[in-house]
């Protein structure tokens, strides 16, 4: 693959300029940035999603401009995208094969053909997956393994993995990393896009690294050292985090001298003769993890905090805020109480793709922002703008729909509807996924000031480095409930203990 002089313009907007790269049949390439720096366009020029405004791409010596992503695909360049594109009515094996599926010679879907070739994508690469399994009914790691499959699925020779490893545990993150070898084996090409360094330099042949639209530097991954690879990407050093301690001054928070507790939580679960009651509490200032296993249920629990899930089951919970109860039995409930729930999953639960900048900003905070039914666009800009400004969003206009925006920018957006909630109680969801290590270490400085002015946080991060680092206390969970609590200083040894012993 050669790509020469590539460019693409969204209006006045130069998001690639000038980009020159060969990528070579059988190597990993490893392409970095920060968010916003270019890497989804170059994608999606590559899967032909779009056009490039000027330059070209090369496979095999031969122009190949792409009109549709099914032109790419018959041209053998495959992509998996970090929003996922798993449909939750359709089975796994109707995922896989979506828009290629097997027909009887009268043309009618041949579903015993299309459960065979399943098994045997699934039993190649070994993946845990059930072809019969609804699609709706899987945890997102488990999502994204049906997308790797549907890639896996296809006679590609060229394979762009866009953060393929965000959501996926460590058993999981092998897996992956022995396919993409395989398949390099295989002489596939395969453009691997993450922010995860570690990752990048266990698996890549050569690094790319875009800023601005423009790139930067291209060179074998041996011999680059991290601090160098960061420097190229935000164009200035970066401290990353890495010893772990609580966030905030003073002392931690729960010890003998800390504050009172902000709330207490009282979750009951089962009919009156099986009854399971667990109660445990968030203070001031506070971080608390969620630590477990894979499967262990954080975001179940998260979810139910913040009274998006669980009612309808035999779950009641209950939040004490100010010594007065209150019964959570909506999100609704929980949001009038200050109970922010910031999801894992922002194309499906967190943004209005349609819906503009400013609107996405301020969904959470209508109320304060209308009268009479009517909302003051006046009112609703100046409250935004300077919590936009904060958190360093980068956007053509406020108008622009938030889809346009970088998924490091679109992450932020969710924080800024966050702290326009006014929240109490902020529980975090894996909110560092799919962003930059510039962007990383701004998202924990962000959840360390919203915590020194006194929001109690609640996070979920599957870095348990990350997590140890910026957390009081852990909280470690299993089948969704809390099943020990862990101090400031624990490993990550004691976390996996914790999750296992029974």
């Amino acid at each position: 693959m050669q790509i020469r002089a590539l460019s693409k313009r969204f209006g006045a907007l130069a998001a690639l300029e000038g980009v020159e790269l060969d990528g070579q049949r059988g190597e990993v390439l490893a392409l970095t940035g920060a968010n916003g720096a270019g890497k989804s366009t170059l994608m999606n020029l590559l899967a032909g999603v779009y056009e490039p405004s000027a330059g070209e791409i090369r496979i095999d010596g031969q122009p190949a401009r792409f009109r549709s992503p099914g032109h790419a695909r018959a041209a053998g360049v495959s992509a998996v995208y970090q929003e996922l594109c798993v449909l939750p009515e359709l089975s796994v094996a109707e995922n896989i094969w979506l828009g290629q599926e097997p027909r009887t010679r009268f043309g009618l879907l041949d579903r015993a053909a299309m459960h065979e070739r399943t098994h045997s994508v699934l039993q190649t690469w070994k993946l845990p997956l059930e072809p019969a399994a609804l699609a709706g009914t899987l945890s997102v790691a488990t999502r994204q393994l049906v997308e790797i499959a549907r890639a896996l699925a296809t006679k590609a020779r060229i394979l762009t993995l866009d953060e393929p490893t965000a959501v996926l545990s460590g058993e999981e993150r092998c897996r992956l990393f022995r396919i993409i070898r395989e398949l390099r084996q295989r002489g596939l090409l395969i453009i691997f896009v993450s922010h995860r360094l570690d990752e990048v330099f266990e698996i890549a042949d050569r690094i790319v690294v875009l800023r601005n639209g423009r790139l930067v530097h291209h060179g074998p991954a041996r011999g680059l050292d991290r601090s160098a690879l960061v420097q190229h990407m935000v164009g200035h050093e970066v401290i990353e985090r890495s010893a772990p301690g609580a966030p905030g001054t003073g002392s931690a928070p729960g010890g003998a001298q800390g504050p009172a507790p902000v709330v207490s939580v009282r979750i009951v679960e089962g009919a009156a003769a099986n009854k399971l009651e667990h109660e445990f509490e968030l203070r001031p200032a506070e971080v608390i993890g969620l630590g477990g296993l894979v499967g262990a249920g954080r975001t179940r629990l998260a979810r139910r905090l913040a009274g998006l899930e669980g009612q309808e089951q035999g779950f009641e919970v209950t939040w004490r805020i100010a010594g007065q109860s209150h019964a959570l039995r909506s999100a609704a409930d929980a949001l009038r109480l200050g109970i922010v729930y910031l999801t894992e999953d922002r194309k499906r639960d967190g943004l209005f793709d349609n819906l503009s900048v400013l609107a996405n900003a301020t969904a959470a905070a209508l109320p304060r922002l209308s009268r009479c039914g009517f909302v003051s666009r006046h009112r609703e800009r100046a409250l935004a703008t300077p919590v936009l400004q904060r958190l360093r969003v980068v956007a053509a206009s406020l108008k622009m729909p938030v889809r346009g925006l970088s998924g490091g920018n679109q992450q932020k957006m969710l924080f800024a509807r966050a702290l326009l909630a006014r929240p109490a109680v902020l529980i975090c969801d894996e909110p560092t996924r799919g962003v930059d290590v510039g962007a990383r270490e701004e998202i924990f400085c962000l959840i360390e000031a919203l915590a020194r002015d006194g929001v109690a946080i609640v996070l979920i991060c599957s870095d348990l480095k990350e997590l140890l680092g910026c957390c009081h206390r852990i909280w470690v969970v299993r089948e969704a409930r809390v099943v020990a609590e862990l101090p400031a200083g624990a490993s990550e040894l004691d976390i996996v203990e914790a999750a296992v012993a029974r």
